[in-house]
């Protein structure tokens, strides 16, 4: 009997940790923009369309394999621009604003500017190859939730 009490207490003091993030459902297709060279930009909304995963790829950057959480906050009777917005310092960044099939990517200490805002365009081959599903988990193993 002891044993099963043990493995009750564990659990009961496991059970606050495994509800710290709530897997969203993601939308079925995703997005992907080209920019300068071999830089690339994933993007894949939650089904409620409120977050989206942002992962940048192809730059010799800190950020290179980085991947956003993002809030999605669309311009009112624009539904074409797209802001993608990050918390950070207590104060709020837009990493990324699509416009169309355009987009702008701001990239921190590159190149010896303090920020650099980078021309981006909507790749249609590449967004049938984006899985929403497969960026989520990138972000997920990015902040410790699995390994």
């Amino acid at each position: 009997m002891k044993p099963f009490r043990l493995l009750f207490f564990f659990l009961l003091l496991c059970a606050p940790l495994a509800h710290a993030w709530d897997r969203p459902e993601m939308a079925r297709y995703g997005a992907a923009y080209a920019g300068p060279g071999l830089l690339r930009l994933y993007v894949a909304h939650t089904k409620a369309d409120d977050y989206a995963v942002l992962k940048i790829q192809g730059i010799n950057h800190p950020l290179d394999q980085h991947v956003y959480w993002a809030k999605v906050r669309y311009q009112e009777g624009r539904p074409e621009r797209i802001s993608y917005v990050i918390a950070e310092k207590n104060a709020e960044r837009v990493v990324f604003f699509v416009n169309g099939d355009s987009g702008t990517l701001g990239i921190p200490n590159y190149h010896g500017q303090p920020l650099v805002e980078l021309g981006f365009s909507y790749d249609k081959r590449e967004s049938a190859l984006t899985a929403p599903e497969h960026l989520l988990t990138d972000y997920e193993r990015q902040i410790g939730v699995i390994e």
